[in-house]
């Protein structure tokens, strides 16, 4: 005599669009884990150019602030070069300096913000547009919940709930198509989010700071400092600037001194060579 087992497992076949939500959520975990990564890269960009940055303006930005003063202190004993200046500027602007700057173009379609999202939600669930008393006790609650997710700043779950669902239990309006919908949409915003991260990666790998930041990691490796250098020259020319200064006031309050220090300091400048 067989002996039948006690025991039979049941399976319930998806449906093609059940088949399909598992596809679209297994791509949108992959693409979400794919933007964690860029966004990792990212920050941890910013974060190295960052610590440059500070190395920069502790070596050599520093005395660029002293070099602009004293280049102003010269520029302020010749206010009429100043004037003759402003004119020519007027007179022959840069080109594209009167054109403001173009911001990036936005999107046309741009997503529903945490409030807006929560205003049309709220317009839907909103107990004064009960039937019933118990409509306005599952609305109550509804709007409860919508509330909450509001202060977390919870955009997932207002969304969903924007398609029917309800937190504190089952779909009010259970629809599978809403969730495909949903599913598409966030794969699209989350490829967006990918490319503008990588975007932003894109171009703080060519900022200005980055480049030189490789430049120093070039000028190590044949063993110079190339920060120490920029430091050098910038100095030099605070000593020139102020002696520049020196010059123009001695001229100013006595002409015939300020002439002997023009020379002296066309000597420093120019030295005779055998």
């Amino acid at each position: 005599m067989r002996a039948s087992s006690p025991f039979t497992a049941i399976f319930r076949i998806p449906s093609p669009a059940e088949a399909e939500l598992a596809g679209l959520r297994a791509e949108l975990s992959l693409l979400r884990s794919t933007l964690a990564a860029r966004e990792q890269a990212l920050d941890d960009l910013r974060c190295h150019l960052i610590s440059f940055e500070g190395r920069y303006i502790r070596q050599v930005g520093k005395l660029y602030k002293q070099l602009d003063e004293w280049e102003q202190r010269v520029a302020a004993l010749h206010p009429e070069r100043e004037e003759a200046f402003t004119e020519q500027e007027e007179a022959y602007p840069e080109a594209g300096a009167s054109e403001p700057a173009k911001s990036a173009p936005r999107d046309p379609r741009p997503a529903l913000t945490l409030r807006a999202l929560f205003r049309e939600l709220a317009l839907r669930i909103h107990p004064d547009h009960a039937l019933d008393a118990s409509d306005e006790a599952r609305r109550t609650r509804l709007m409860a919940q919508a509330n909450d997710a509001f202060r977390r700043k919870d955009l997932r779950i207002l969304r969903r709930m924007l398609h029917g669902f309800d937190p504190g239990g089952a779909f009010f309006v259970r629809d599978i198509e809403a969730d495909l919908a949903e599913a598409r949409d966030s794969i699209a915003q989350t490829r967006r989010d990918i490319a503008s991260a990588e975007a932003d990666h894109a171009n703080l790998a060519a900022s200005q700071l980055a480049d030189l930041e490789r430049s120093c990691i070039q000028a190590s490796l044949a063993g110079r400092d190339l920060l120490a250098e920029m430091a050098a020259r910038v100095k030099g020319r605070i000593g020139m600037a102020m002696r520049q200064y020196d010059l123009d006031l001695s001229r100013i309050k006595r002409p015939d001194q300020g002439m002997k220090l023009e020379s002296l300091l066309s000597a420093e400048s120019n030295p005779v060579r055998r």
